[in-house]
């Protein structure tokens, strides 16, 4: 009996004590010695003889008394549509192998190797945010660019929409597990086996938390060649709130990915994370024309 790829790595998840780390090296040792999950010996004897140094990291880890459990969930997320990436499938980027060695998606999973802009910003957006993020990610659409966002409440949802009623296609970074995905109503009209990918790094059955929040934005940032700030707040508030787009642009930064910042000028209350972000690095831009500078980057 052997197991396919896709619940091979599955089963990898799910295993205690098989953390992202292990997968990493897991998929490298995989890599280097040009070896097929489906083709490995199922015995952990015949492991231990054949590639003793993946043999090292599975025998300790890898239990019969799970394999009920998990092939249960395995069966349930197939039946759900939803699908595993991981190290070696076609639509996997390989840049992501330290970012996110699994993910779980459901829609258009060609779009992770797309080529695609994410846009973010704060949750209580301006009128005038909603207008600028509406616009640029439907020229950038028009372009053939595909957009990514974290599917959350302001610029996130903006910049979904902006794409999608421009006839564009885009990409929904969750913070929980994929199981946990609903439909707002503002996107039900819109076809989501075509044009909408949903990804998740999170066991399936995760809830939210703002710890997962803060994880996802190196995913959101390494699933695009650049990233774009509407409105941010500063790195704390007052209240020595985190902001979430600050954070998601920094480190959209540490990745060396340009980053684009809407003036805080074209603002009638400039947002004081935009001005931070510039002086960090960021590109200051007008977004009359935004999109025709930023495809540059593509």
């Amino acid at each position: 009996m052997r197991v396919d790829k896709d619940y091979f790595w599955f089963r990898l998840f799910k295993t205690r004590g098989i953390d992202a780390k292990l997968l990493v090296s897991i998929a490298k040792i995989l890599e280097a010695e040009n070896l097929n999950p489906e083709t490995l010996p199922l015995d952990h004897n015949d492991l231990s003889a054949q590639f003793p140094e993946l043999a090292k990291i599975l025998n300790e880890k890898i239990r019969t008394e799970d394999r009920e459990k998990i092939s249960a969930a395995y069966k349930q997320l197939k039946d759900q549509g939803i699908n595993i990436i991981y190290p070696g499938h076609p639509d996997f980027p390989p840049h992501l192998l330290e970012i996110s060695p699994v993910l779980f998606v459901k829609g258009q999973q060609k779009h992770l190797r797309s080529d695609s802009i994410t846009i973010v910003g704060a949750r209580d957006v301006s009128d005038k945010g909603v207008r600028i993020t509406r616009k640029l990610a439907g020229e950038l659409v028009g372009k053939g660019i595909n957009i990514v966002s974290g599917y959350v409440a302001g610029v996130d949802v903006e910049a979904h929409l902006g794409a999608l009623e421009a006839g564009g296609t885009t990409t929904l970074v969750l913070s929980d597990g994929i199981k946990q995905l609903r439909q707002k109503s503002a996107f039900k009209k819109f076809n989501w086996d075509r044009d909408i990918l949903t990804v998740s790094q999170f066991d399936p059955d995760t809830e939210w938390s703002a710890w997962n929040s803060l994880e996802r934005n190196q995913l959101v940032c390494a699933l695009s060649k650049a990233v774009v700030v509407i409105e941010s707040g500063p790195e704390r508030d007052t209240q020595d709130k985190i902001s979430g787009t600050f954070i998601t642009a920094k480190a959209a930064l540490d990745l060396n990915l340009p980053v684009f910042v809407v003036n805080p000028s074209c603002f009638d209350n400039p947002p004081k994370g935009n001005a931070d972000l510039i002086a960090l690095g960021g590109y200051s831009f007008d977004p009359t024309n935004g999109a025709a500078e930023i495809a540059k980057y593509i």
